[in-house]
């Protein structure tokens, strides 16, 4: 399961802070090994990006398993003990050890900084670049060289959370348009909010509110419509009765179908027979 943050909450932290590259590395673990590379006694000295570039294997930070494979993003924090272990496939890995500052104090009490995380930003060329040019411009000597680390770190960071972003706004999409889809397959049934959302391992909230985000509508209201729509082909087309219309349409009351009916067309569904 993906541990992603609010994104935009990330990037806030950042982007308040005083940031400095103290290392990069380009590294491969070979299959079937275990690394202990942290421990409680010597744990890791400073936060982390760890980029995947080929292959997969396990990161556990202070006992918790992360998955890291090609595209994937894991964040460590600072003071943590890290295993790495691969099975049947050997890994590629970036690593980019930092620190952070803000107002003269280092390393604050964060999220962004203490705790691992997850992004899945892909492997952008624009970000394989970065990476690259970055490891290049960390072990170049002089001020510049300094600065130049500096800038790149940032623009990584950029390009890795907006990627991330971007790929989490399309998956978002996609679950809303096979919500919609079930809706329209299975309006005549009874459905609920709650059990929507609970197809797609949502909340309730959460699926009202990206719903209402891609469609512009709740999808209570999604549901009303997509049966009043239904309803007004079926009294136009058929000469079944409203009660068995209404039961057609997922609801069992008439009474209840008809004011629906007449507060979305402004008639009663008596009213849309052909004459």
């Amino acid at each position: 399961m993906i541990r992603l943050l609010d994104i935009n909450a990330i990037a806030e932290r950042y982007a308040g802070s005083l940031i400095k590259v103290v290392g990069v590395f380009r590294a491969a673990i070979p299959p079937n090994t275990t690394f202990r590379s942290h421990t409680q006694a010597f744990p890791t000295p400073s936060p982390g990006f760890v980029f995947g570039i080929r292959g997969s294997g396990i990161f556990i930070f202070d006992g918790t398993s992360y998955e890291l494979q090609t595209g994937k993003v894991l964040h460590g924090g600072e003071g943590m003990s890290l295993t790495m272990r691969t099975e049947a496939s050997e890994l590629e890995y970036f690593l980019v050890r930092y620190t952070l500052h803000e107002a003269g104090q280092p390393d604050p009490s964060s999220a962004a900084v203490h705790k691992p995380f997850e992004l899945d930003p892909g492997i952008t060329p624009a970000m394989a670049e970065l990476l690259n040019q970055l490891r290049e411009s960390f072990y170049a000597s002089g001020s510049l060289a300094a600065i130049r680390t500096g800038y790149l770190f940032q623009m990584l960071l950029h390009e890795t959370l907006s990627s991330s972003l971007n790929r989490h706004n399309d998956d978002n999409r996609e679950i809303i348009e096979q919500a919609r889809n079930y809706i329209h397959s299975h309006y005549m049934q009874s459905l609920s909010v709650a059990a929507l959302a609970e197809r797609h391992g949502l909340s309730a909230k959460s699926f009202s509110y990206l719903f209402h985000k891609h469609t512009g509508v709740f999808p209570i209201d999604y549901l009303i419509q997509h049966r009043m729509k239904r309803a007004q082909e079926l009294l136009t087309m058929s000469d079944a009765g409203i009660k068995q219309i209404a039961a057609s349409v997922g609801y069992e009351d008439a009474l209840y179908f008809s004011r629906l009916y007449k507060k979305h067309f402004g008639r009663a569904p008596s009213q849309a027979r052909r004459i």
